[in-house]
This record gives structure tokens, C-alpha cells and sequence, in this order.
């Protein structure tokens, strides 16, 4: 059997077009196999001789990259496009941004080329709460010199980094990471109006806390500080927390307690990492904190303990919490050491409703001096108040009736 394989190789080998043909195969694998190790030779020389630099989309340096390549001139004459985000998102008055799409390309900054390589991550548990697929821009300057990545970032944020005039909000994605979910105005701490000198008095307890780091570290105290806010519905919980973020220059992280897929291992995990320079805020705490009876959820309430001031909680934090029921919360939640300053967020009294008025009407002190006189001790809700004031902005003299009106069905 052998000498007869053998005997076929030999009358094959002697035919011309066999040997053509396999030299030929023989060839083409050789090149191929030549092509492929000079391309990885070159993407290893690349990555020891060039700088890159990977930027996720979770990363607060992505949208100011995404509004750079917006702006770019290459951008004009690309044909791979995609939309940088969704319109809800967009916080001026253009509603979709077009950027380059997935795959690679070749623009120029100043006198450097980049080499800009776009891919997404289509894998299933891959995408955000939003439904977005996990993106990743990886930049490589054909320059020798890693300051040359250093200067772009720079020449991005300023052109095209965050308002100075807006704050952050950032939740925790179904993979377990934290994602910008847009950013919003800052609110001056004058324009909330709550009862008395609250707002002030909050503002300056957290200014000191934030500046005492190296007081808690020499005293072993966790650097962390809480506050619950309770009080009835429109009385300016959250607005009050979002006038003290502007105040304070800090993002707010929003945790929604009742997501499915958040179970005691996933919380703790995003409390021990906060986006940096981030409030931690969780709403209406009455309704979504879990209690001890609560056997069905993923979320446990020691799970939610430890999540906040465990051994892996993170430092430097400030926690923000509301409720409209307080009595419906676990005592060991707000107890001293996890809430340090438990603050009743009430109804506007009638120095509280002359000052709202007042800045609705400046030019009427009279007015903001009757409608003051009716609230008297009775209290109207800030947001009552203000969308009263918003249905009379044209119209003040009819402000009087319609107040009188809810202050005698109040009684």
C-alpha cells in the first residue's frame, strides 16, 4: 500500500501542473504567514514606540471627546458617522451630534496625526441601563512623545470639556459601573427657599466637614458625613440637595434601590468606588429601602448597612437622603453615625413665602407683603407656591384671590 502511495507522489510530482500548483500554495502560505507577523511586528513596535490612550464611555473625559470630534474638520468630509448621543441627553441646541463612526481613522491635531480606532461591545450584560452598547475610543499619536496625548487632552477639555456652569449626574449602570447620565445647571443656593437660615446653616456644616479630612484621620473617625431630609411633597428636598452641589462643586451620584439587579454584592461594590467629587443620593428612601422582612428582594437591609458605612465604603463622602414618610424607615438607617444631621424640610412660613414673592416681583413689595400676610403661620409648600407664582407671572394682581382661595381650603 505504501509503495503504491509512493509511486503515485512520483508520478504526481512529475506532473508540471501539480508541482505549479503546490508551489504556488506553498508560496501564497509563506506570504501570508509573512504578512501577519510583519503586521503584529509593526502593532508591537507601534505600541512601544507610540503613544495611545483608551477612553471608555464611562469615562467623564468621553463626551468632551465625542463635542471635539463634532467639531472637527475631519468629521465634515467622513463618511463612517454615527450620533455621539441620544437628544435626551444634549444640554445646548444642537439635538444630534455626528461624530466618526466604528473603525478607524486618520485626523490631525495641530501638527500631530492620530490614528483613531472606534469599537462597541455587542455582548450580551455589555450594555448600560439605557441600553447602550459599552463603547471604547482608543487614540494613538504617530508622535514619539507622551506629552503629545497629555497637551490633546488638555487643548479638549478646554474647548470642549463640562460647563463651568452645569454639575453631573451620574447612576450606576446594569454591569456594575458608574455612567454620566447628563449634567444640569447649577442651582444658586438663594433660589430654594426653605424654612428659616436651613439652607445656609447645611451649607456651612458640609463645607467644614469637606475641610477636615486630616482632623478625622488623626481622631481614626471615617470621613463620611449624612444628611436626611423629610418633610412633605414640594417642600424642596431635592432642589435643596442640588443648590448645595453647586455650592459645594460636587456631582451627585444617583442610586435607584429598587433596580432588579441590585443585590448587596453589586451596592457595595458601586458605594466603595464613587465617581470622584460626587455627592451619593438616594430618593424617597421610605419607598425603596428594604426593611427586615423583606426576604424577596436581592437588596437586603444589612446588605444596604454595610453598603454605607462598612469597611469598603468609600471616604470623603457626603450622603443625601429623602424621605416624605420618616416613619416608615428602619431606625438603624438613620441612626447617628450613617445620618448626622436629620433635618425637617417643612412649609414655607410667611418670611419664606415674602422673600419667594419678592424675587418673582421685585418691583412689587407690596405684594410680596400681603401674600406673606395671608400664608401667615398656616405654610404653603415651595412648589405650590412657585407654580402660583409661575401662573401669574403676567397677571400679579390676581396672585392675592387665588392664594386666599388655598389658604381657606387649607383650614
Amino acid at each position: 500500500m505504501f509503495e503504491a502511495l509512493a509511486a503515485l507522489i512520483r508520478q504526481q510530482w512529475d506532473n508540471q501542473v501539480f508541482a505549479g500548483g503546490l508551489a504556488l500554495g506553498a508560496l501564497g502560505t509563506v506570504v501570508a504567514l509573512l504578512g501577519r507577523l510583519a503586521w503584529a511586528a509593526c502593532r508591537v513596535l507601534g505600541s512601544r514606540l507610540f503613544p495611545s490612550l483608551t477612553i471608555d464611555r464611562r469615562s467623564p473625559l468621553f463626551r468632551a471627546v465625542q463635542a471635539w470630534l463634532r467639531d472637527h474638520p475631519y468629521t465634515s468630509t467622513c463618511r463612517t458617522l454615527t450620533t455621539a448621543s441620544t437628544p435626551s441627553e444634549m444640554t445646548d441646541d444642537q439635538a444630534v451630534w455626528l461624530v466618526p463612526g466604528e473603525g478607524s481613522h486618520l485626523l490631525r491635531h495641530g501638527r500631530t496625526w492620530l490614528w483613531l480606532d472606534r469599537s462597541q461591545d455587542t455582548r450580551s450584560g455589555a450594555s448600560d441601563r439605557q441600553g447602550r452598547d459599552r463603547e471604547t475610543l482608543k487614540i494613538h499619536a504617530l508622535a514619539f512623545r507622551r506629552g503629545v496625548l497629555t497637551a490633546l487632552v488638555t487643548d479638549i477639555l478646554r474647548s470642549h470639556g463640562q460647563r463651568a456652569g452645569t454639575i453631573g449626574l451620574h447612576t450606576a449602570t446594569s454591569y456594575g459601573e458608574w455612567s454620566e447620565l447628563g449634567r444640569i445647571n447649577r442651582r444658586p443656593l438663594n433660589s430654594v427657599f426653605v424654612p428659616g437660615g436651613l439652607a445656609g446653616d447645611l451649607l456651612t456644616d458640609a463645607r467644614t466637614f469637606l475641610s477636615r479630612e486630616a482632623w478625622y484621620g488623626e481622631r481614626g473617625i471615617p470621613w463620611r458625613r449624612g444628611y436626611l431630609f423629610r418633610g412633605p411633597p414640594g417642600t424642596g428636598k431635592t432642589s435643596l440637595i442640588r443648590a448645595l452641589a453647586s455650592e459645594l462643586d460636587l456631582d451627585l451620584a444617583l442610586v435607584d434601590l429598587s433596580q432588579p439587579s441590585l443585590d448587596d454584592s453589586l451596592l457595595r461594590e458601586l458605594l466603595a468606588r464613587l465617581p470622584k467629587n460626587a455627592a451619593l443620593v438616594l430618593e424617597d428612601v421610605d419607598g425603596v429601602a428594604p426593611g427586615r422582612d423583606d426576604t424577596d428582594r436581592k437588596l437586603s437591609l444589612s446588605g444596604l448597612l454595610n453598603a454605607l458605612d462598612g469597611l469598603g465604603a468609600s471616604e470623603g463622602r457626603l450622603l443625601f437622603m429623602t424621605t416624605n414618610h420618616p416613619e416608615r424607615l428602619d431606625p438603624a438607617l438613620i441612626r447617628p453615625g450613617r445620618v448626622d444631621r436629620n433635618v425637617e424640610v417643612g412649609l414655607l412660613g410667611a418670611e419664606d413665602v415674602r422673600r419667594m414673592v419678592a424675587r418673582f416681583f421685585p418691583d412689587r413689595p407690596d405684594l410680596s407683603v400681603q401674600v406673606a400676610a395671608m400664608v401667615g403661620r398656616g405654610g404653603i409648600s415651595g412648589a405650590e407656591l412657585q407654580a402660583l407664582l409661575l401662573d401669574h407671572i403676567d397677571q400679579p394682581e390676581r396672585l392675592l384671590g387665588d392664594v386666599s382661595e388655598i389658604m381657606a381650603a387649607s383650614d
